[in-house]
């Protein structure tokens, strides 16, 4: 029995570990999608990126705040409808600049799509002008060729 515990528990921590690595992996990929929305955020609208990092200096704030209401009343449970009323401000408070912080996040992120699709786009469009600018170049070069031999021909038949 305590070989084949010995046999088995290797691969669970290994495969413990592999779970863990994958989810780590998927939150530096929203990490790194925050950072960019964020970074492209502050180039293209600073005052929108000062209020949302307000937002969130505030949510924080509310957050702590609550923390704080919550120890008061396991502190003072006789003093519970007092320290409701102030918990509920700071919830409802909460919850709204969540919502708004969330709702201009999700429009950021979906300018900043936007953004990138013309980016990609562009190029694309880049793309093409260029092969078309190409041909045209060729068949300029083509006949600059083809000009050029005629009035050598001419040149030297005379």
């Amino acid at each position: 029995m305590n070989k084949i515990i010995l046999l088995v528990l290797p691969i669970v921590i290994l495969l413990a570990q592999m779970g863990c690595n994958e989810g780590s992996q998927k939150r530096v990929e929203v990490v790194d999608t925050r950072s960019r929305v964020y970074a492209f955020l502050t180039d293209m609208n600073p005052e929108l990126h000062q209020a949302m990092s307000k937002m969130e200096e505030e949510i924080a704030l509310a957050n702590k705040k609550i923390q704080q209401l919550y120890e008061l009343k396991e502190m003072f449970p006789d003093q519970r409808n007092m320290i409701n009323k102030s918990l509920k401000q700071w919830q409802v408070l909460r919850k709204d600049l969540g919502f708004t912080s969330k709702n201009i996040y999700v429009k950021m992120e979906a300018a900043y799509v936007a953004y990138k699709i013309d980016e990609i786009q562009g190029q694309k469009k880049f793309s093409v002008l260029s092969q078309e600018l190409l041909k045209e170049a060729n068949l300029v070069l083509d006949n600059a060729e083809t000009t050029k031999s005629l009035i050598e021909e001419e040149l030297y038949d005379k």
